[in-house]
């Protein structure tokens, strides 16, 4: 079927469906999900779906890859005026931390939940977003490296704090941008086997 012109109007309803999906992907499931469950979200007729996407599986692609990008978005801004090691790190947590518990969470909800539901042709366009997304960790891994701050492999430290992040909503319920610096500069000292106090103070004399 023909796509919708990029006119403002296409985009925004694309958006919209993008986070309705997500939103209900993350609450019901993907395989529990139907199209009219998400026309009904947003108060439009199912065949209406169908004029932006071809199908619920092309949606789960673009629900997963807006959470990419938005994670993607939110490190560039994070990192932007940061110089230290430490900061930069701070930052590079803290950037996930706001991407788990702000407007893209459903998004990365359903990319943790259902990457298995992708079809492989799907999984192969994403991964090159990922890796954008890997490359930034392992820099900033690899700087803390060498400045002698990081004892670990840079990789393997990437995949379990990653891991440890993602599951960190489940049992850190405050959500301010002030709760989470807390606890991003907590994630930092332990991976850099610190005090958090320590690991405060010699960040902001960077």
């Amino acid at each position: 079927m023909a796509r919708p012109k990029n006119t403002e109007n296409a985009v925004a309803r694309r958006d919209e469906l993008i986070n309705a999906s997500a939103k209900l992907f993350n609450k019901l499931g993907f395989q529990r999900t139907t199209v009219r469950n998400i026309a009904e979200e947003i108060g439009i007729t199912s065949g209406s779906i169908f004029y932006h996407f071809d199908n619920k599986e092309q949606l789960l692609e673009a629900v997963i890859e807006h959470g990419m990008t938005s994670g993607l978005s939110i490190v560039e801004t994070q990192l932007s005026e940061l110089t230290g090691p430490l900061s930069r790190f701070h930052g590079l947590v803290l950037s996930h931390l706001l991407a788990l518990n702000g407007p893209p969470g459903n998004a990365h909800n359903v990319s943790f939940r259902e990457w298995g539901s992708l079809s492989q042709k799907a999984r192969n366009r994403l991964r090159a977003v990922n890796e954008q997304y890997r490359n930034v960790w392992i820099g900033e891994l690899t700087n803390l490296k060498k400045h002698q701050r990081l004892k670990s492999d840079p990789e393997f430290c990437r995949r379990a704090l990653i891991a440890a992040l993602n599951w960190s909503p489940v049992w850190h319920k405050q959500t301010s941008k002030q709760h989470l610096e807390k606890a991003s500069d907590q994630f930092c000292a332990v991976a850099l086997n610190m005090n958090v106090a320590d690991f405060v103070d010699q960040r902001m004399k960077e």
